[in-house]
């Protein structure tokens, strides 16, 4: 997997030296209340950047988070908050623990 983005990407073993990723991989969310980290959709990075309508809220987005969707337009979010609830529901298997503290707020 290419990571272009490696000074801002993270993974739960980020502090050692091991080659595979434990856990989903991390980007930077939006800076809304502090830094925050958000995963990954699968191999596909969601990024800061894109206007439309939340997937969420339906609220007018002009500086969000995308996710790129094969053959369709990028799915847009106002907040990381309403990336990780679209998230959690597409893997509801998985954790992100580097995450945990956003649903604090």
């Amino acid at each position: 997997m290419l990571i272009l983005g490696d000074h801002w990407t993270y993974c739960q073993n980020w502090h050692s030296r091991t080659r595979e990723p434990i856990g989903p991989i991390y980007a930077s969310g939006l800076y809304e209340s502090g830094y925050r980290r958000i995963p990954w959709h699968g191999a596909v990075q969601p990024e800061q950047a894109g206007s439309g309508s939340c997937n969420e809220c339906d609220a007018m987005v002009e500086d969000g988070i995308s996710i790129a969707i094969v053959e369709r337009a990028p799915l847009v979010f106002c907040s990381t908050l309403h990336y990780l609830v679209w998230w959690k529901r597409q893997h509801p298997n998985e954790d992100a623990p580097m995450s945990e503290s956003i649903w604090e707020h």
